[in-house]
């Protein structure tokens, strides 16, 4: 249980889309670091890897943030931003508290966003499955609703404007949560208003 985002995919990605959507989402990164998210490897230390292979990275473990008990958290209704965990609460729902904005108790990691290239399946068991017509394979990052859910949502947005249908993107937030990843987007890259999630879950 958690905020999570999802997506269906093909098993290889062609090598000038997969090129566009690095070098896109390398523009966004400095702005990233500027309004204050943390970004690092994939298992919260370390750089991020954003390569002609592989996008691997995640929130910072050693954040610096104030230590707060938060639960299992949420994104309010109108959730947006980035900000300070204390203010930031927003209510509670039944596994823990309503954000307001994105925020973490002390560790701005959770699950890594991993979208390589090349898809490799994790055992027999990892199959594609069809959808839309196309075998296509599942994943899904649990960000929580901390700082860097706002990174992971503008990947998964550049992705989704090369792909097109080849990407199937759905979320447990609904449309208004990725504003702030269509606005970025859109200011930096010339596109992201246009976004819409293939549902809503």
């Amino acid at each position: 249980m958690g905020y999570t985002h999802y997506w269906y995919r093909e098993k290889m990605i062609g090598g000038e889309e997969y090129g566009k959507i690095v070098e896109d989402f390398k523009k966004l990164m400095p702005i990233f670091a500027r309004e204050g998210v943390q970004l690092a490897g994939g298992f919260g230390e370390g750089e991020p890897e954003v390569s002609g292979e592989r996008v691997w990275f995640n929130g910072k473990e050693n954040c610096g943030h104030e230590h707060y008990e938060l639960g299992i958290t949420w994104p309010a209704p109108a959730a947006t931003g980035v900000g300070a965990t204390s203010q930031s609460v927003d209510g509670h729902w039944f596994a823990g508290r309503l954000l307001e904005k994105r925020c973490c108790g002390g560790d701005c990691s959770h699950e890594t966003l991993h979208f390589p290239k090349v898809y490799e399946p994790r055992g027999d068991w990892d199959k594609p499955q069809m959808e839309k017509g196309l075998p296509r394979y599942f994943e899904f990052c649990k960000t929580a609703y901390k700082p860097y859910d706002w990174p992971v949502t503008a990947f998964l947005l550049i992705a989704k404007h090369y792909l097109g249908d080849k990407l199937l993107v759905s979320s447990d937030g609904e449309s208004e949560h990725w504003q702030d990843a269509r606005l970025i987007c859109q200011l930096e890259l010339g596109y992201g208003m246009e976004f819409q999630l293939d549902k809503e879950d």
